[in-house]
This record gives structure tokens, sequence and C-alpha cells, in this order.
């Protein structure tokens, strides 16, 4: 056997530096520290570095106790996080709408109760934007150290009574869940990225360094390796960027860079001019507490404003005061905690604050955000208002078969002799549940598919960034369901007028058109129209759907104003929007989609007159005062089921 117990290392208080610095980074400057996530994976390091040194070298002198080890857990990680949950909850009974409000109860919940990333990875989905909605987003990954930390030790405990080859041990447990992560990264990215046991090796790479025989390395030898792990840091935090598939194999050179550094020793150069700095050592020291206060801090800004990013100033202004929480509550809560006297009684006191803030976070989950807070007013309901926000817009049906191909979404639908397929972003895709409501009654008469994906234009060659680089293949895919399935009825709809922003190209007879340009714009459409001709030459009937309304007022997160101290209702929010107005914002596009049908024979369908009525105006509301829309473009499921009915022709 072969333990290392280790003494203090500056130099790991450093390495927590770069990775909460990374973190906070890429949160308050998501477009310049674009791969500053990776900073969760080097806490990961070094948590199972850490925690296993001290465990190995109890368990091996015999006086491992699970009440002392947990003790110490609970004073390490509760005092702040309590801290932290009480704020967040706090002010969100000033600034949140009651939806919002009970979102936030029930992660206060799973916070607590170190499950977080349970509860996230069960709300993710295809379409998932919320994030900068959800002030306790981050805690997704305290709650897979601790759920580590909850059969580590007994499992530990056990090999060594067992007096069974720990190496191994650690080795078979790394590959297997190093094999998972693999296999997740590659299906299903949600899964790799929440769930425990796809995470479990970035720990255990971390203990694996604090079982391994010593070894003795030259100065030159260790200053090497401490220079290489640098090098992989700052490379992944650099040019790594969000629309990766992470963790996956990627996250090899993140993990190898914190190993690097650990395994060299607080005496290699890079370890002792970089991380052995006092300034530097000074933010390790409060990395915890600073993750924990930056994420709600940054997230109440995008509140406050409406989901607009904070401006670069007000970030700066946020990092400065997450540094000044962070600073007082390590100060004045963690440290007297953790190291002061009356040790037991400290420990009784957080847990009992912990399992508190727990059940409070059950009751404003339980109690949907208390709306009984704000006086009802006359014909709006606050409820409903923040219900309609959170409501997705590209989310498959409860009978829908789905096939993800590599962000193309291919679901079918229904049963019967006409076969249709609807093809295009998600202003296509989200008249899904009017053909489910039509499934239901037992009206739908037309073996139904959808092939969609987000921000993706039924329109050959959009070259696209980023992710949505990936939307260049659903032109093809459409086509070869067509052909398998022999289809009769293709309708293709989309964002048509959104495609037009910076970094946009079209590729058009060997060249490559911006489509900010006017000659940009036309290609898209002699595209479409050349599109539209080869679904023809394949016997289909083709569809196109004219542009979809937007408008501030129809948009739910603009019906209320939002302020430091709260929010309230917007003074215009029953006014409707005059037609004339939604057509002429959706002109140009409707023109060119005009010309294209009078070109090709292929019919127009018109969904305003479903959405608006057969008046001179558009209200924003349905029903009993729901709102028809869950942001400024997408209409809600509830209310698709009910009144689009354009479509209903093809399908019943």
């Amino acid at each position: 056997m072969y333990p290392t117990k280790i003494h203090y290392r500056p130099d790991i208080d450093g390495l927590r530096a770069f990775a909460v610095l990374s973190v906070v980074l890429y949160h308050a400057f998501p477009n310049v520290v674009r791969g500053g996530y990776v900073g969760v994976d080097v806490f990961f390091v070094i948590s199972g570095f850490l925690i296993s040194s001290i465990l190995f070298a109890e368990v091996d002198e015999h006086s491992f106790s699970f009440t002392s080890f947990y003790g110490r857990r609970i004073r390490r990680i509760f005092p702040a996080l309590a801290v932290c949950l009480f704020a967040v909850l706090a002010y969100g009974f000033v600034s949140l709408t009651p939806s919002e409000l009970a979102q936030l109860g029930k992660h206060v919940f799973f916070g607590a109760g170190f499950l977080s990333n349970i509860a996230l990875w069960s709300e993710s989905g295809y379409f998932d934007t919320a994030a900068t909605l959800k002030p306790l987003l981050h805690l997704w990954s305290l709650g897979i150290e601790e759920q580590f930390y909850i059969f580590w030790p007994a499992l530990l405990w056990v090999a060594f009574q067992m007096k069974a080859k720990v190496g191994r041990l650690l080795a078979v447990l790394f590959l297997v869940s190093f094999a998972i992560n693999v296999a997740l990264s590659l299906t299903n990215i949600s899964d790799d990225f929440y769930l425990p046991v796809s995470r479990f090796w970035e720990l255990l790479a971390g203990a694996g360094l604090a079982w391994r025989r010593p070894i003795v390395l030259t100065s030159n030898v260790r200053s090497l390796i401490s220079f290489a792990g640098l090098a992989a840091l700052v490379t992944s935090a650099a040019f790594f960027t969000p629309e990766l598939r992470f963790p996956g194999w990627l996250a090899l050179l993140p993990v190898a860079g914190a190993v690097a550094l650990i395994l060299a020793g607080r005496d290699a150069m890079a370890n002792r001019i970089v991380f052995s700095n006092r300034a530097v050592v000074f933010v390790g020291l409060i990395s915890y507490p600073l993750y924990l206060w930056h994420w709600p801090l940054i997230v109440y800004a995008y509140v406050i404003r409406l989901g607009k990013p904070p401006t670069p100033l007000m970030a700066l202004g946020l990092v400065t005061a997450s540094f000044l929480l962070a600073w007082a509550t390590y100060r004045f809560i963690e440290y007297p905690v953790r190291f002061g006297a009356h040790r037991y009684l400290c420990t009784q006191i957080v847990a009992a604050s912990m399992a508190a803030l727990g059940a409070c976070g059950l009751v404003v989950w339980t109690n949907h955000g208390f709306p009984e807070r704000f006086p009802p007013l006359p014909g709006i309901d606050v409820r409903k208002i923040g219900n309609a926000k959170l409501d997705a817009d590209f989310k498959p049906t409860k009978d829908m078969e789905v096939s993800d191909h590599d962000w193309t979404l291919v679901a079918h639908l229904g049963h019967g002799e006409r076969k249709v397929a609807l093809s295009g972003d998600s202003l296509l895709f989200q008249y899904g549940p009017r053909v489910q409501q039509l499934a239901d009654q037992g009206q739908l008469a037309a073996d139904t598919f959808f092939v969609t994906g987000p921000r993706c234009p039924p329109v050959p060659d959009v070259l696209q960034q980023d992710k949505f680089a990936r939307c260049r293949n659903l032109p093809s895919k459409l086509i070869d369901l067509i052909r398998r399935e022999k289809l009769q009825s293709v309708v293709l709809g989309a964002a048509w007028s959104g495609y037009s922003a910076e970094g946009m190209q079209i590729e058009r007879e060997g060249r490559r058109l911006s489509l900010d340009t006017q000659e940009g714009r036309d290609a898209f459409y002699a595209n479409l129209e050349d599109y539209v001709r080869l679904l023809q030459g394949e016997r289909v009937k083709v569809y196109l759907v004219l542009g979809m309304t937007g408008h501030r007022r129809l948009d739910p997160s603009e019906m209320v104003a939002r302020s430091l101290t709260g929010f309230q209702i917007a003074p215009d929010v029953e006014k409707a929007v005059p037609i004339a107005e939604l057509r002429a914002s959706l002109a140009t596009a409707d023109a060119k989609l005009r010309a294209v049908g009078e070109r090709t024979g292929a019919t127009l369908l018109d969904p305003l007159p479903d959405i608006c009525g057969g008046g001179e105006s558009c209200s924003p509301f349905f029903g009993a005062g729901e709102p028809k829309f869950s942001d400024r473009t997408h209409l809600r499921p509830v209310f698709v089921q009910q009144n689009v009915r354009f479509l209903d022709f093809l399908l019943k």
C-alpha cells in the first residue's frame, strides 16, 4: 500500500484559484473565456486528491471514523452553502414571479440535499435555454462531489478490511466511469454532464494520485511536468467552447493538466512561481464561497434585465461583489465554524440549518411560489405570465417516436394512408402539440413526421457557427425520409427573417455570401426555391408557412417590469398589437415566399389568423388571461393545441 499523507500545499490552493477564476470569468464574460467551465473538472481532481489522501492515511492507521469524516464535510460545505441558499431564496421572494420562485424553491430543496445535478438533469431537454433563470444551477457540481463521498469512504473502508488491492479497485472504477462518460457523450450529452457515474472518474483521478507509489523525479522533470499541466489548463480554458460535446474525451485535457500540476509537487517551477503566489493562494482560500456567490449574482442581473446579459462594466461589478461576499463568508462564517471552538455544536447547528433551508425550499415549491404575495390585478394573473415563460418551446409531445440525428430531430406521430412531413426550425416544431391533440381525439388520419432542429432553416447550404453548424444536414435528412417513407406532402416553415445575423452565410454556385447582405438574402430564397423544386421532383406536394409574428408586447418576459426592489406588471400589458404592424414586420420575408410560391406552385399557408383572430388587432392573451406566447416568437403548447388549426386539412 502506498497512501500519500500530505501536508499543506499552497500551490493546491493556487490551483483552486485557477479553477474558480476560470468558472467565474466564463460566467461573467462568456464570449471572452469560452472554455472556463473546465474549472469544475479541476475542482473534482483537487477534491479527489485531498480527501482521498486523508482517507487513505486514516484507514491505514485504523483511525478512520465515519462520524468524524462526515462531520468534517458538514463543517466544510454547509456553512457557506446555507448562507448562500438563504440569501438567494430571500431575494427571490422580492424579485421573482410565483412560477420562478417555485422553481427556485425546488432547487433550494434539492441543493440542500446535494441532488441539484439530478434535479437539473430531469429538467434538461433538447431546447433548454433557461440556464440564466436558475440562480442555483451551479450546485450541480457540488451534488456530484458529495454523491461521490457518500459511497467512496465506505467502499474504501471495506476494501481495507478485506485487504483488497486498492490500486486495482481504483483503476477499475476509473475505467468504468470514464467508459460511461465517453459512451454518454456520443448519445446524450445532458446525461453525461449531470449524472454522477460519468463524472466520478475525475475525482478518482485525484484519488489515484493520492494512492500512487512515491516517485523520485529530478527538479527539472518536475518543472517540465508542471509547465505541461499549466499549458493543458490554459489551452482548455482558452480554446474549448460551450458547443463542444463535453465532458467526453475532451475532459481528459483539463483533468490531465490538474493531475500533472499536483504530481509535480509544490517545488516545481510553475507551482512555485505561479500557484504559490500569495495573491493567488488567497483566491484559492476563498474559492468555495466565491464559487457559491458569483452565479446567483449574475443570474439575478439577467432576471432584472429581462434576460439580457449584464454589460461588461456591470459584469465586472458583479465579480467584485462576489469577491467581497466570498471574503466575508470565509472570514466570518466558514473559518470560525471549521477551525473554531465547539466544533461538535457547530456541526449540529449548520446541519439543522441546512435541513431547515431544504424544508423552506420544499414549502415554497409546493405552494407554487406564494402567488398571494402580490395583490390581484383585474384580468391579469402574475402566475399565468410566469407559467408562460417556463413553457418548453422545442419539446417532443408524449406520443412522438423520436430519434436524434446530430442536432436534427426526426419525430413520428400517428398512422394513416396519408404521409406528411413538417420540416424547419423551432417555429415549425411548435405545431407538434396540435398534432398530438388530434391524435388524442382520434382525429389524426395522417402518418406525420417532423424533421426539425433548433435554428435550422429548411434551406440547403446555410452555414452557421458553433453547434448550429450541424443544421446543414437537415435538408438531406428530409430527402432521405421522403424516399424511405414515400411521403406525399411536405410543409416547410421557419423564422424566415431571422437568418440574417452577422456570421451566417449561404453557399450558392460555389460562392459563400453573408446573410446580412441583400445578395446573401436573395441567395437564401433562391436556394429555398431550388429545394422546393427538388422536393417536387420526389412527387410530393410542398407547402410554405408564411412568416411567424413576433412583437415585444406578445412576450411574457416584457409583461413584467423589473428592478432591484422587485417587479410590477407593465402598464401596456393588455394592449393589443395592430395586425397591420405585425404584417409590416413580416412583409419582406412574406413577399419572398410568395414569389417562390408563384414560380414553383408551392402552396402558401398563413398561421396569423389562427393566432390573432379575424380582427384588426392581436391580443397577447387567450382564454382566461393566458399569454399566447412563451417568448417573443414561440407559441405555447396549450394555445397551439386549442387554437392553431391551419394544418388540420392535411392531418385530420
